[in-house]
């Protein structure tokens, strides 16, 4: 053991002197679990210890001086530990020793045993609970005269009649599936329990309540013998600990396994300059990703199908120039696991699928050509009416527009803009627009527009001149 030598410098007919002082053991820092010894050159432990070390257990018997720096009697020694009692529960205490030997816990006296009984040792026992978490054991002995000896441990209660106790649910477990043998090894980190007696790992598909037992284990992972038939079933696993009392933990975080790695999530959008559209989803990071494929559903011989436009190991993708028909675009993007397994791509377009994208393509292509317009008399003005026999199912306008000036002029007015009755064979609208009878000629067009605001051409102007009144 490596002691720190203290001196101090006295004057001494003026010249300074370099004088020894008590040696002071040098600290020590000691594994998890391990307790720390300190020894003192009383019974009262008072000053600095002389000694320090590790012991893995406290069961000593000195003869004689227990090490260098230490009287033979007339000593004290203390152990103190620091550990996690994971759920705590029912515990002996025992300690034996000749002469002195106190035991605590926090702090609080538990075993008392203080008197100088020389080389004859005495034992004492006491049953008690520890709550769960980190406690800290200190024990305390003194050797007044003769042999030291020792001895002290802290042992659970492992009867089902005292341990009513559950242990804690293991923590950090880890999944990995292999692609080629299809299978899932499940591991977890080490439970505190000072009494377990194993874990028990569970499975359950996702959506259903129902867990399966698939293997009782000391050992802290396991390989699922279950076989992914097809590396598409996804399955949440959970593991329990068991101890010896036959009390079973509450289940770890359920930890998801998903054979093939899915996009969770599909945005996009529309730029109107390129007419592309630009895809993103989060990039996946399974050991067992390989590669994303992208799809288009597009019309294919009279029927629409899912066609893929290309692969990518990153997590966006623009497409070429799409049509601004006002239609929606549906996209999808498919995972292939490095088994060479891809995401189920069934033919039907699937709203609720997180790897499915409906996005809305604006409108840029006008109506085609010009409605009609013709023009009449009302009461007090001109009746103007526009119409389209287009046949309903491909009619792509919304309404109908009316504009009229003054011949000789460039200000065009707006006097009808309005929808029209789906149902009619004719699309049509009229309006009676109110006028003057000065003998003042006007010119008027007509247009259809669509759900986009896009404008027809205009039909050829159509003139009227009102009579003097």
């Amino acid at each position: 053991m490596r002691q720190k030598s203290l001196v101090v410098a006295v004057v001494v007919g003026g010249m300074v002197a370099v004088v020894p002082r008590v040696a002071v053991a040098a600290d020590v820092s000691c594994s998890a679990n391990v307790y720390k010894r300190t020894f003192y050159k009383n019974t009262s432990f008072s000053g600095s210890p002389v000694r320090s070390g590790c012991d893995s257990a406290i069961s000593e018997s000195w003869s004689g001086s227990p090490g260098s720096g230490v009287p033979s009697n007339k000593f004290g020694v203390r152990w103190s530990v620091t550990r996690d009692f994971g759920s705590g529960g029912p515990f002996t205490f025992a300690a034996s020793a000749t002469d002195g030997i106190r035991v605590y816990l926090d702090g609080k006296r538990k075993i008392d045993l203080w008197k100088n009984t020389g080389d004859a040792a005495r034992s004492k026992s006491v049953n008690l609970t520890v709550p769960a978490g980190r406690h800290t054991l200190r024990v305390d002995h003194v050797n007044w005269s003769g042999a030291a000896k020792v001895k002290f441990s802290y042992t659970p209660r492992t009867s089902a009649t005292y341990d009513k106790v559950k242990p804690l649910a293991p923590s950090g477990v880890k999944t990995a599936y292999d692609t080629k043998s299809r299978r899932t090894t499940v591991s977890w980190g080490a439970n505190k329990e000072m009494d377990l007696a194993g874990y028990t790992l569970y499975r359950r598909p996702v959506g259903s309540g129902t867990w399966t037992k698939v293997a009782a284990t000391s050992a802290r992972s396991h390989t699922d013998p279950l076989v992914n038939p097809d590396d598409r079933t996804a399955y949440y696993y959970e593991v329990r600990a068991r101890d010896k009392a036959g009390n079973t933990s509450g289940g770890s975080s359920d930890v998801i396994v998903r054979p093939l790695p899915v996009v969770t999530s599909l945005s996009g959008s529309y730029d109107k300059a390129t007419g592309k559209a630009t895809l993103k989803w989060p990039q996946n990071t399974e050991p067992h990703f390989d590669h994303y494929t992208v799809l288009s559903n597009d019309k294919v011989d009279d029927s629409y199908q899912w066609v893929p436009l290309g692969t990518t190991k990153g997590n966006t993708w623009t497409t070429g120039p799409v049509v601004a028909d006002g239609e929606w675009g549906h996209y999808r993007v498919l995972v292939t696991n490095d088994g060479g397994t891809t995401t189920y791509n069934p033919a039907w377009l699937d709203a609720t699928a997180t790897n499915e994208l409906w996005l809305e393509i604006p409108d840029g292509i006008a109506p085609s050509y010009a409605p009609d317009l013709s023009l009449g008399t009302c009461a007090d003005g001109v009746r103007a009416t526009v119409s389209d026999t287009t046949p309903a199912p491909v009619r792509d306008f919304t309404g109908f527009e009316i504009e009229r000036r003054e011949a000789g002029t460039e200000v065009w007015t707006v006097v009808l803009r309005q929808g029209y009755d789906p149902r009619a064979f004719t699309a049509t609208a009229s309006v009676c627009d109110v006028l003057p009878a000065d003998g003042r000629t006007y010119e008027y067009r007509a247009r259809s527009y669509d759900a986009a605001g896009n404008y027809s051409p205009a039909t050829e102007l159509r003139t009227v001149t009102r009579p003097v009144g």
